[in-house]
C-alpha cells in the first residue's frame, strides 16, 4: 500500500511485523514552532501536530466526505490558551505510516478556534486518561472504554502484545537557509545509527496522565541551579523535580526564579514586564530581552546524564516588530529583537517544570509504556519509561549558533541593543498615552506596557571554564546602540518601515496550553489553561 492513498479495510502493516525500520517523519512548521506528520483517516489526508503532552486524536473535518465506521452522538469540547475544539466522537480507519489501525475512536471537529489553517488536527501520544476514554468511561464503563476508547498508539500496540511497546521521537531544526535537519518518528523501532538509545538510563513515569519522570538538576555555565523549591509531587525526594515532557509545547514552562537565572547569565540581556508588541511575548509577564547573538550553557541531568541544550533553543528572534496600528497602516520598527524562548510557568501540582520543544530538540526520545493498561492507574510489573540520547554536543553547538545568527541577521533588519530597544518603547508608550489623553487614534498605552531595564548581565569571570559565553558575551558588547535602526512615529519616522496591513516579518508562535484535568486548579489567570490532555 503506498502511504497517502486511502484506506481499504484490512490492508497496511501489521504493528511489528516490519524487519526494517519504518520512519513515519515528524516536519517542523512555524520555525521550529510546531511539529507535524500526515495521517489518513476515513480515507482522507490530515497534517496534525504530533503531542507526547495529550492524547486524543481530533481532525478538522469539515467540508470532507468523511468514511466513518460509527458514530457515537457524544459531543465533547476542550480549551486551549489560544483557543478551543468542539466535536462528536466518531470512529474510522486511521492509517499512519504503514500502519491501519481499523475502527480508531477520534473527535470530528466541529469548531476549532485559533489553530494554523494548514493544520488539521492533533495526536496525542501520552496515555488514556482524556477526554474520550473518560468520557466512553463515564458512560459505557471500564471495559468498553479499554476496548473502544484507547489513543491510536495504546490501540496499536494491542495488535501485537508481543511486539515491542515504544515510540521513539527526533524533533527536526531547521537551518538559517531553510533546511530541516533531522526529525524521526518510529513505532517500535529506532532510527538507524540511533540504537544506542537502548543502552540510555530508564526515567520511569512518577504521574500517570503524562510522561512525567524525574529530574536530577539544572546547571548554568557549569554551576547547578539550587532554587527549585519542594516539589509538588510528593513522593519525590527533595531536590528533584517533576518534569513533563511535551513535544506540542513550543516553549518550556519554568518557575519565574529559573528563568531569571538563566538569563541574567547573558551578558547585555535586561527584564521588561508587559505585553512586548508584535511577539508572542504577551499580557502581565516578565520577558528577557537578549542581544541576538548572545546565549547561555544549559545542561539538564536526568537519570544521571547530561543533556546540553543548543544555545539556539535559548532565544526567540523577531525580525520587525509592530508597535502599532493607525489608520489600518502597522508600525513596524526596523530591528530585530530576541526574547526569552524559556518561560515562567509555576507548578500547578502535578509536576514542577514542562520542557517541551526547546528542549525535545537537543535529543533522540523513546517513549516506553512497559506493562501498562488503561487508564494506568493501576500498572504492575514495568512502569512506562523514557529514554534519551543526547543529540547536542556543547562546543559544535556554539560554533553552529554563531553561524546560525550570522546568517539570519545578514538577512534581517539590524539588531537592537536591549537596553536601547527598551529605552524606545518606553518612548513610544510615554507619547502612546499622551495621544491617548488628547483623544488621538494612534494612542495605545497597552501595546508597549510598564518597560523598565532591570538587573545587570552576571560577571563571565564567574563562568571558570566556560569560555563560549564569554565570547559571545563580547560580541554581543559589540553591538552598540548606534547600529540599532529604530526610531519612533513622530520622532524618527525615517526610521520607521510603515508597512499597510503587514504584521512583521516572522510566523506566529503555536502554544497549545493544556490542563491535566478539567478544573480550575490549574488554571492561571492570566494566560488561561496551563496543561491539558
Amino acid at each position: 500500500m503506498v502511504y497517502g492513498q486511502s484506506l481499504e479495510s484490512g490492508s497496511g502493516a501489521k504493528y511489528g511485523g516490519l524487519s526494517s525500520p519504518a520512519d513515519i517523519g515528524v516536519i517542523a512548521q512555524f520555525n521550529d514552532s510546531m511539529y507535524t506528520t500526515e495521517i489518513v483517516l476515513g480515507g482522507q489526508n490530515f497534517t496534525v501536530v504530533v503531542d507526547t503532552g495529550s492524547t486524543d486524536l481530533w481532525v478538522d473535518a469539515r467540508g470532507l466526505n468523511l468514511k466513518t465506521t460509527n458514530n457515537t452522538g457524544f459531543n465533547v469540547n476542550f480549551s486551549y490558551a489560544i483557543g478551543e475544539v468542539e466535536g462528536e466522537i466518531q470512529y474510522a480507519d486511521l492509517q499512519i505510516g504503514p500502519y491501519v489501525i481499523p475502527n480508531q475512536v477520534f473527535i470530528s471537529a466541529t469548531k476549532v478556534d485559533s489553530f494554523p489553517g494548514n493544520v488539521k488536527g492533533l495526536i496525542g501520544m501520552a496515555f488514556d486518561t482524556a477526554t474520550i476514554f473518560q468520557t466512553l468511561m463515564g458512560t459505557w464503563g471500564l471495559e468498553s472504554a479499554q476496548q473502544l476508547g484507547r489513543a491510536p498508539i495504546t490501540n496499536l500496540f494491542t495488535q501485537n502484545p508481543s511486539a515491542p511497546a515504544y515510540f521513539d521521537l527526533q524533533l527536526s531544526r531547521i537551518d538559517a537557509d531553510g533546511a530541516e535537519q533531522g526529525g524521526h518518528f518510529l513505532f517500535g523501532q529506532h532510527a538507524k545509527g540511533l540504537e544506542a538509545v537502548e543502552q540510555a538510563p530508564k526515567l520511569e513515569r512518577i504521574q500517570m496522565d503524562h510522561w512525567t519522570v524525574a529530574l536530577d538538576a539544572m546547571t548554568i555555565n557549569g554551576k547547578q541551579y539550587t532554587g527549585w523549591n519542594k516539589s509538588a509531587v510528593p513522593s519525590l525526594p527533595e531536590g528533584k523535580i517533576a518534569t513533563v515532557f511535551d513535544s506540542g509545547f513550543t516553549y518550556p514552562q519554568i518557575p519565574e526564579a529559573a528563568v531569571n537565572a538563566i538569563y541574567s547569565s547573558i551578558p547585555g540581556a535586561v527584564t521588561y514586564h508587559g505585553p512586548i508588541p508584535g511577539t508572542d511575548n504577551v499580557g502581565d509577564v516578565t520577558s528577557w530581552i537578549v542581544p541576538c547573538n548572545a546565549s547561555t550553557n544549559l545542561t539538564f541531568t536526568l537519570g544521571g546524564q547530561e543533556f546540553p541544550v543548543h544555545p539556539r533553543d535559548l532565544i526567540t528572534m523577531y525580525n520587525g516588530v509592530k508597535l502599532d496600528t493607525v489608520d489600518g497602516i502597522d508600525m513596524v520598527a526596523n530591528t530585530t529583537i530576541c526574547l526569552n524562548t524559556w518561560q515562567v510557568g509555576e507548578p500547578v501540582g502535578e509536576y514542577d517544570i514542562l520542557l517541551g520543544m526547546a528542549f525535545l530538540r537537543n535529543v533522540y526520545a523513546s517513549f516506553h509504556y512497559g506493562d501498562y493498561t488503561p487508564p494506568g492507574n493501576s500498572t504492575t510489573g514495568q512502569q512506562p519509561y523514557v529514554q534519551f540520547l543526547s543529540l547536542t554536543d556543547r562546543e559544535k553547538a556554539w560554533a553552529e549558533f554563531n553561524d546560525y545568527i550570522a546568517q539570519k541577521l545578514a538577512g534581517f533588519a539590524p539588531p537592537a541593543d536591549p537596553a536601547s530597544f527598551v529605552k524606545v518603547l518606553n518612548a513610544y508608550t510615554s507619547q502612546s498615552q499622551s495621544g491617548a489623553s488628547s483623544g488621538s487614534s494612534s494612542a495605545s498605552a497597552d501595546a508597549a506596557g510598564d518597560l523598565a531595564v532591570s538587573g545587570a548581565a552576571s560577571d563571565t569571570s564567574s563562568n571558570g571554564s566556560d569560555k563560549h559565553s564569554g565570547d559571545f558575551g563580547r560580541l554581543a558588547a559589540g553591538l552598540s546602540a548606534a547600529s540599532v535602526a529604530i526610531g519612533l512615529i513622530g520622532l524618527s519616522v525615517s526610521l520607521f518601515m510603515c508597512i499597510r496591513g503587514v504584521k512583521g516579518r516572522r510566523d506566529a508562535q503555536y502554544k497549545p496550553l493544556r490542563l491535566p484535568k478539567e478544573d480550575a486548579a490549574g488554571l492561571d489567570a492570566e494566560r488561561g489553561a496551563l496543561y491539558r490532555d
